[in-house]
């Protein structure tokens, strides 16, 4: 069993839920930059799409 978030109460479950730990502030960054571009008409077409890796942490529990 595997969480997202790495919320706080993960650490707390017995046992320890593994979890991914992802920058939740960075991924909102990024798609405030990607609906502006959007808004005004940078960015349109479906070839104009984009994908960020934000990247990802894995936080290991007993749950792994």
């Amino acid at each position: 069993v595997v969480g997202f978030g790495n919320l706080p109460f993960a650490a707390e479950m017995q046992p320890a839920l593994t979890t991914v730990r992802i920058d939740g502030a960075r991924i909102g960054r990024e798609a405030v930059a990607i609906l502006r571009r959007r808004a005004t008409g940078v960015a349109r077409k479906p070839e104009d799409a984009v994908r960020v890796d934000v990247g990802f942490e894995i936080v290991v529990g007993a749950s792994a």
